[in-house]
């Protein structure tokens, strides 16, 4: 029995002896009474058994973790030495646990999903992009717009003719974006794993984000319509944000930097009290119920001093966005020969494309003293 039907039965139990005490029947109760203490010694036990199989599950889970971590930490390992060694230093055991791809280590899954929780203390562009994994550096994709398609209807003995898709063929080129560092020559394995999670990592997380964002906003900057003209204030951009079709408004984000947040958060109405106008739900900033994404001056910058300006756009018709699986790991002793190091590179590999520039706005103005 379960500890549920247990506790079920000593409730049924507790009933039957009220009823005995209601009808003065002293026997039949202190029986039922008697039966109720054994069930509830029964539910005693079965609740120690059960917290005892709980934590042999908890144990089990951690062992579980512990050994994905070493596991882990032994494909970094193996991924470093075949970068600073090459494949004929790794025993079979190694060259089984490692994935090359062009002369490069990828990188253990465990490494990218570090990265990934790191790159959260940064805005990023790139989640809300339509990401595409590619199989290849490059190459040729068909995709299709959102909006205006139909079915055909089609009745019983129609020959169908098989009308083509609306699709727009995108070609990528995907390029390597990496980081250098530079290590002795005689540094051991232990140690280059130590460079590669202590001070690639959490730099490589950042560096990651702000170059991803770089080549996203090219694509936003260079696309975007204009809608500035008799602009003063931040109805403005609520304006445009209402004007986005209907079929691209869903995902649609608004683009600024820390001037134009600073701007927004500062509003008030008449009587001098502030109109809220950014609400924060869930860790993330939203404007007019579209998600405010917030980088910083350099990144996102005006046209001239003294002005904000906002990007109204959606990011997933806008820009495909391919990427190679994983980072890799390799060496390159010609970068720093003339000091006997060995420069050791960490690359992730994407390609941002255009395609649907429907939704694409820039909003600039000058704010009212």
């Amino acid at each position: 029995m379960t500890v549920q039907e247990i506790r079920e039965l000593i409730g049924k139990k507790t009933e039957e002896i009220n009823g005995y005490l209601e009808s003065r029947d002293a026997d039949k109760a202190e029986a039922a009474l008697e039966e109720k203490r054994r069930l509830q010694r029964l539910l005693a036990v079965r609740e120690a058994e059960d917290d005892e199989e709980k934590e042999e599950l908890r144990g089990q889970k951690r062992k579980k973790e512990e050994k994905r971590t070493v596991s882990a930490v032994s494909e970094l390992r193996v991924a470093v030495k075949f970068a600073l060694k090459g494949k004929e230093a790794l025993t079979d055991e190694e060259r089984a646990a490692v994935t090359i791809d062009n002369n490069a280590a990828i990188l253990p899954e465990q490494f990218v999903n570090d990265i990934q929780v790191l790159r959260e203390g940064f805005p990023s562009l790139k989640e809300h992009c339509h990401i595409v994994r590619a199989t290849s550096n490059h190459g040729k994709m068909p995709f299709a717009k959102i909006g205006g398609k139909k079915l055909t209807k089609y009745k019983s003995g129609t020959k169908l003719t098989g009308e083509a898709a609306n699709t727009e063929d995108i070609n990528y080129n995907i390029e390597n974006y990496g980081a250098l560092v530079p290590i002795a020559n005689d540094l051991q394995e232990d140690e280059a794993v130590n460079i590669v999670q202590d001070v690639i990592k959490p730099d490589f997380a950042e560096a990651g984000v702000n170059s991803e964002n770089d080549e996203i906003l090219q694509i936003v900057e260079a696309n975007a319509v204009d809608k500035s003209t008799g602009v003063t204030d931040w109805r403005g951009v609520k304006k445009v944000i209402d004007g986005v079709l209907p079929t691209l408004r869903a995902k649609t984000v608004v683009i600024t930097n820390l001037t134009g947040y600073v701007y927004l958060q500062s509003q008030e109405d008449k009587n001098g009290r502030n109109l809220d106008l950014v609400k924060t739900v869930n860790g993330k900033d939203y404007f007019q119920n579209r998600q405010l994404i917030t980088l910083s001056d350099e990144a996102v910058t005006a046209s001239a001093t003294g002005k904000v300006v906002f990007y109204v756009v959606n990011l997933y018709a806008l820009v495909k966005f391919f990427e190679r699986k994983g980072y890799t790991v390799s060496t390159d002793k010609s970068v720093f020969f003339e000091s006997d190091e060995t420069a050791l590179k960490v690359q992730e590999r994407f390609d941002c494309e255009k395609l649907d520039d429907r939704a694409d706005f820039k909003v600039e103005f000058t704010p009212a003293a």
